[in-house]
């Protein structure tokens, strides 16, 4: 019997303004909105008052006279953000993040074991003990909870992450118990459709997923397009047709430099390589990256451009390296005119072999 793919859905709970209350003792427990002028997220004391994000703050203070509103540290969110994706990469391989603050992970090898079956009583007990485990996992290293949503597809997880927050969860057990659950709620529930699309089903007398949901697909298609279509159709079955992406690989890394005046000494060209190669080896460690090709690109006075490209033994980002084979590369050529541009890149990125951790093993 083929298995049913389970997939989980984390959303940090008010990721900003958690980060905010954590880091200051004094905002804890008060209603706060992050931003300047208009609100980029709030707390949930806040939003006890109808405080919403993009709401003008003057706005949101009416509603909540004690609102504290803090400026936006975008710098430490978004590092607080990939420092929690870090933690979940280590455990974790079948992840895809959507956003700093959210992600979805394909969890089926956790829950189904080749050699037993489970009956669908022990499938829900066993993924409840993986929801809190992860949660514990996530809230010990970040002091920040996040809110999970199980389902048979990435859009009933992100749905079902929505239902029990802050701080919860909620599995959808199947496909009927998904279909029971949205079936009577208004189109809102479904990612994808927003304001706009809302406002033309409308016109159609569509505002519940089960009126959507009675339409034919062939219908759909005709009134909304093709792409539009299918979505729709689709979206109100939980279907979902993408697999997790577990890495959007960068495919190169390269910089080049075009010089005021076209240059003919052999020892700036070096120069210029050295910097070069010195900046493009600091990405790649930031990125736990590395590279095996690296190529130059030489483009000379009379606007004839050449290429030349070594492949090395290993992969490498240590900055010699680079440095190394871009001089040979640069030896290639025949020294006939004066440079008017010189550029590195990088290519054959490979990640970085990381150790994957046991999720059992996690405390």
């Amino acid at each position: 019997m083929k298995k049913e793919k389970i997939y989980l859905h984390y959303d940090m709970d008010a990721f900003f303004a958690a980060i905010e209350q954590r880091d200051n003792r004094e905002l804890r427990g008060k209603p706060i909105a992050i931003g300047h002028g208009v609100v980029t997220t709030a707390s949930y004391e806040a939003r006890k008052y109808g405080v919403k994000s993009a709401m003008p703050t003057v706005q949101a203070k009416r509603l909540c006279p004690n609102l504290i509103v803090v400026s936006l540290r975008k710098g430490v969110y978004f590092e607080e953000g990939r420092r929690i994706q870090g933690l979940i990469k280590k455990v974790l391989k079948k992840c895809e993040f959507t956003s700093v603050d959210e992600g979805y992970i394909d969890i089926t090898e956790f829950i189904w074991n080749k050699n037993i079956r489970l009956d669908k009583r022990d499938e829900i007990l066993k993924i409840e003990r993986f929801i809190k485990k992860f949660k514990k996992y996530i809230y010990d290293n970040s002091r920040l909870t996040c809110s999970v949503g199980i389902g048979f597809s990435k859009i009933s997880a992100k749905i079902a992450s929505d239902i029990d927050k802050p701080n919860g969860y909620f599995i959808f057990r199947n496909r009927e118990h998904f279909l029971d659950y949205i079936y009577n709620k208004e189109l809102g529930i479904i990612p994808g459709i927003g304001r706009k699309t809302r406002e033309v089903l409308k016109l159609f007398n569509i505002t519940n997923v089960f009126q959507l949901y009675e339409i034919e697909k062939n219908e759909l298609i005709r009134r909304f397009g093709e792409s539009k279509g299918e979505y729709l159709y689709n979206s109100v079955r939980g279907l979902h047709s993408s697999e997790i992406n577990t890495d959007r690989k960068r495919q190169s890394y390269g910089h080049e430099v075009t010089f005021h005046q076209e240059e003919n000494d052999i020892l700036a060209l070096h120069a210029e390589l050295k910097k070069q190669s010195e900046r493009l080896s600091s990405k790649l460690i930031e990125n736990n990256e590395f590279a095996k090709t690296v190529t130059i690109k030489i483009r000379y006075s009379n606007f004839v451009t050449h290429t030349r490209s070594k492949t090395l033994k290993s992969a490498t980002n240590d900055v010699n390296g680079i440095y190394k084979a871009a001089l040979e590369n640069l030896e290639f050529f025949e020294k006939k005119d004066e440079v008017r541009l010189i550029g590195v890149q990088l290519s054959s990125i490979l990640k970085s072999n990381v150790v994957q951790l046991s999720f059992d093993d996690l405390k």
